[in-house]
């Protein structure tokens, strides 16, 4: 039976300091290498057979301490974020202050909102899901474990479960969790949703901005 694991990377710089990055690049926040460091614990104890990772560094880094040299991790560009277009590299609070009307509709109802520069959510659904489900075709019985991005994560769930675009926020991915799926007869089964028992602790809140999926 095929088992797949979901990993959103740990924090990353600007995640701690609440800027926006979707499709941009940043480094590991030090709460960030320390989370990865405790994942690494855990993945000790599971069964991994291949490993894959979004080509952004805070993906790759994660990865590379989570894993360490116990597998070769390879790098795909169509497991990076959503690209957010002109909303990159602002301050979320800020986003909010100047498009309150935008930000409030992108967490009720984000298929309707079009930000200038940025790839739309069914296109990012589709580019996510067709590259995930390669990589499950060409493993079959194996257990792959993929670090990548809460808004990659969220929207897979949605394209698994048979949901609407508009539900990508009735998941709550944090920084370092990890999400479990099995296959049973090829049918997806939820086994576990954003554990972070691992990371004992090592978590930020940020309980007034926006949710950091896609930051």
């Amino acid at each position: 039976m095929q088992r797949l694991m979901l990993i959103r990377h740990g924090e990353s710089e600007w995640n701690r300091d609440g800027i926006i990055q979707g499709f941009k690049d940043c480094d590991l926040s030090e709460l960030g290498r320390e989370q990865s460091d405790r994942l690494r614990l855990r993945l000790d104890l599971e069964r991994i057979d291949v490993a894959y990772t979004s080509t952004a560094t805070r993906a790759v880094d994660t990865a590379r301490i989570a894993l360490g040299h116990r597998l070769q991790v390879e790098e795909r560009p169509n497991l990076r974020e959503i690209n957010l277009g002109e909303w990159e590299g602002v301050e979320a609070a800020e986003l909010k202050r100047r498009l309150p009307a935008e930000t409030e509709l992108w967490f009720r109802r984000p298929s309707k909102v079009r930000i200038k520069g940025a790839e739309t959510l069914r296109g990012f659904r589709r580019r996510i899901t067709r590259e995930i489900n390669g990589i499950r075709s060409i493993h079959e019985n194996a257990s792959v474990l993929i670090v990548a991005h809460g808004g990659v994560i969220c929207t897979y769930m949605t394209s698994l479960l048979g949901l609407s675009l508009d539900d990508l926020w009735r998941f709550k991915i944090r920084n370092c969790s990890i999400t479990k799926v099995m296959f049973p007869m090829n049918e997806p089964r939820i086994e576990v949703l954003n554990d972070v028992s691992h990371l004992d602790g090592a978590v930020r809140y940020a309980p007034n901005t926006p949710p950091q999926y896609l930051l």
